[in-house]
């Protein structure tokens, strides 16, 4: 336990015994006793050391009669004296130890095989689980040897020489919504930003509902579409952002993609900085709104913080470069795109492998779309794109192949019930003599056919009833 964890804890424990040993008018012995009581029957919470637990009389007395002893310093928590790992004689642990620091990227599993392999120890003397729990009382896990480099690596400023030169990218989890599936619950949206490492400038940002590989694709689209094509962009190790699709596409537009190292954030400071400007500018705004009812929906937070961002973050000084965003992005001319919008929106097109059954349908993303009939039982690459799958390609062996639709049953069947009809009349009729000519013959449509017919039967129902008259 740390010297901070403590002082915490003490002051903890002085706030439940302050009202004895903070007054100015000393109190009764029967007092003192039902007020111990008192207090032993509430409920304390104090994360994460203790959560919804009580204290008996016994310890808050002896709270108040160490803090009168010691002060405050009789408050903390007494310090458990390491213990020596017995189990594992000592010359084997300072070899592990050396293992350790001299590879930290080696696992417990790798330094007990180094250990057995090499002789220092006998096969199946060492627990693994020992030898963790002595790794972490002496500050060697890999977690606390990675903080341990972090310290000793120098760090410094950046910023690149103009727009598009450098994009940073990260998630942010900030805000909940009504949940549309859910009717009566709320669901966590997420925000994903990329920031224009000269500018500060947001050259797109956007929620989603989920964290998956297409929401930071379909970020980069669209910002792209409104700024060119970036050198560099530079992102977290995420699976969002390491994905092989990922790299594919920035290959494909020219673009370096590059991780900061792990357990090393601080190169992404600035986009970590405007989070927290988020978080104390826009979210306390937008929470009012939903909780008055003013943001229902997805769309609606996404448009409100579009116009937070037009109408304060890109038009406010920013406190290092003492320019707006939006004024130091306009000083360079915006890259001219060298794709259309579709060709562009086709580099970024998911594919996904499936085998058409039968009827030439397909299950994409928890749907059923329909592709040419003549491709069923075989296996067909499906390009779309995740968010408007409306136009997906279909291509076999790397061929194209038509597109795929969404399974509408009954479309199939008016289509196929008109295709009937069309070929019922455009086949010849058989010849036939036609009757005579009756004298007095009168040609007439075919309303003038259904009037009549709609007579005859009137007139049957009369005769029926016995409404006609002789």
């Amino acid at each position: 336990m740390t010297e901070q964890e403590r002082n915490a804890i003490a002051g903890e424990r002085y706030r439940m015994i302050a009202g004895v040993v903070n007054r100015a008018t000393a109190m009764e012995p029967g007092e003192i006793a039902a007020w111990y009581r008192e207090m032993a029957q509430k409920r304390w919470t104090f994360s994460p050391h203790w959560t919804d637990r009580t204290f008996s009389v016994r310890s808050l007395e002896r709270w108040t009669s160490d803090y009168r002893k010691n002060g405050f310093e009789g408050l903390k928590p007494s310090v458990v004296k390491k213990r020596g790992t017995r189990a594992i004689a000592p010359e084997v642990l300072r070899q592990a130890e050396a293992i350790r620091r001299a590879e930290p990227a080696y696992s417990v599993e790798q330094i007990v095989f180094l250990l057995e392999k090499t002789g220092v120890a006998g096969k199946g003397t060492i627990q693994l689980s020992t030898l963790s729990r002595h790794f972490k009382r002496n500050g060697l896990t890999r977690r606390q040897m990675a903080g341990e480099r972090n310290k000793d690596y120098g760090f410094k400023r950046f910023e690149v020489e103009a727009p598009g030169r450098l994009w940073q990218s990260d998630f942010h989890h900030t805000l909940y919504l009504p949940d549309p599936l859910r009717p009566g619950k709320y669901r966590l949206a997420k925000l994903c930003a990329i920031l224009d490492d000269f500018s500060r400038y947001i050259v797109h940002g956007q929620y989603y509902w989920d964290e998956r590989l297409p929401c930071f694709e379909d970020t980069l689209k669209k910002a792209i579409e409104k700024h060119g094509i970036p050198e560099q962009c530079y992102t977290d190790n995420g699976s969002a952002f390491s994905a092989g699709h990922t790299a594919q596409i920035c290959a494909r537009l020219g673009i370096r993609l590059s991780h900061n190292l792990p357990y090393k954030p601080q190169g992404r400071g600035k986009s970590e900085r405007f989070f927290q400007f988020v978080d104390s500018s826009f979210k306390p705004a937008a929470m009012k709104e939903i909780q008055t009812g003013g943001l229902k929906t997805l769309e609606d937070l996404n448009t409100a913080f579009v116009a937070w961002l037009d109408g304060y973050y890109h038009v406010r000084v920013h406190g290092t470069t003492k320019e707006t965003p939006r004024a130091r992005m306009a000083r360079f001319p915006v890259r001219p795109l060298p794709y259309g919008k579709s060709e562009l929106r086709r580099l970024f097109f998911v594919e996904e492998t499936r085998k058409a059954d039968k009827s030439g349908c397909v299950s994409l993303d928890g749907a059923k779309y329909e592709v040419d009939a003549a491709l069923g039982k075989l296996s067909v690459q499906i390009r779309y794109d995740p968010f408007d799958p409306t136009d997906a390609e279909v291509f076999v062996s790397g061929q194209p192949a038509g597109t795929a639709r969404l399974l509408d049953a009954s479309r199939n069947f008016h289509e196929n019930t008109r295709k009937k009809r069309l070929t019922e009349l455009k086949a010849p009729t058989p010849t036939s003599t036609p009757p005579p000519e009756m004298p007095g013959q009168v040609e007439f449509s075919m309303l003038d056919a259904i009037r009549r017919s709609v007579d005859d039967i009137r007139r049957g129902e009369d005769v029926l009833y016995g409404e006609v008259k002789a």
